[in-house]
């Protein structure tokens, strides 16, 4: 699958994430395999998913290390985007 989108878009996306939905990241990143991680910032968007800076604390170290974060659906439009991170975030 590929990701038909224009790097306009995917920076608005990307931007639009980090500037306004930080804690979001964070949950999603901590849901789908990194519980222990200190901050999310969002990288770009592909066709695999959410790719994020993610860094957690190894000891008395910060590490970052970059995270794929699949796409729960297929993202054929501007708006399936909104509606897969919708379904990426945790429940409860």
């Amino acid at each position: 699958m590929s990701l038909d989108f224009t790097d306009d878009v995917i920076d608005a996306v990307v931007a639009h994430m980090n500037g306004d939905h930080a804690d979001d990241q964070l949950a999603i990143v901590r849901a789908h395999g990194r519980p222990r991680a200190a901050s999310a910032t969002l990288v770009t968007i592909g066709a695999d998913g959410l790719a994020f800076d993610v860094q957690e604390a190894h000891g008395a170290e910060a590490v970052t290390e970059r995270v794929l974060v699949p796409w729960p659906m297929p993202i054929e439009q501007r708006a399936d985007i909104r509606r897969a991170v919708v379904m990426l975030m945790p429940r409860g």
